[in-house]
């Protein structure tokens, strides 16, 4: 256990000799940076569900947005564990990025006010969302907005291989 709010640990097996852990500081700005993330859930029956989304890190989570009606919302609802998946999709250069966690609907509307503003900043008109009540509505429609604070993350890093992992302590 350390000072910092999670342990880090790089895995020998799937690193390199002579690899460091990768840096948590630049893995969260790849995180905030990167323009499309994968959900995956599990659905009901049960079996792995697994879809592209937009999302932004804000508040030390990472939030996606989603119509009540979509099916990844109807697993979070049964199962709100969830892991998202970001990164370059390159086999020998970039990083790629797991993040484990559960999906918690925010509703209070001053966080879904500066959820909707991190969103605006970064996808811009696109995401142009308003808060309506406990949910965001634009032009996808009137979305339930999730956070997923990070209980587990994993960085995958190519060219000098390693694999770091982060457990979060809360």
């Amino acid at each position: 256990m350390s000072d910092n709010p999670y342990d880090v640990e790089l895995d020998p097996r799937y690193s390199a000799e002579g690899a460091r852990p990768a840096s948590w500081t630049e893995t969260r700005r790849m995180l905030a940076e990167a323009e499309l993330y994968w959900v995956a859930t599990v659905r009901p029956t049960p079996g792995p569900h697994i879809t592209p989304v937009a999302g932004v890190w804000h508040d030390g989570a990472l939030w996606f947005c989603s119509l009540p009606q979509e099916r990844k919302v109807l697993n979070l609802l049964s199962n709100p564990r969830c892991s998202l998946l970001t990164g370059t999709a390159r086999l020998s250069s970039g990083v790629d990025i797991v993040l484990e966690g559960r999906a918690v609907r925010v509703t209070e509307e001053e966080r879904l006010e500066e959820a909707a503003e991190t969103f605006r900043r970064k996808y811009g008109a696109m995401w142009d969302y308003v808060v309506d009540g406990d949910v965001l509505s634009g032009s996808v429609g009137r979305a339930w907005a999730f956070s997923v604070a990070p209980r587990t993350v994993f960085a995958f890093t190519k060219g000098c291989v390693a694999q770091t992992r982060w457990r979060f302590l809360h």
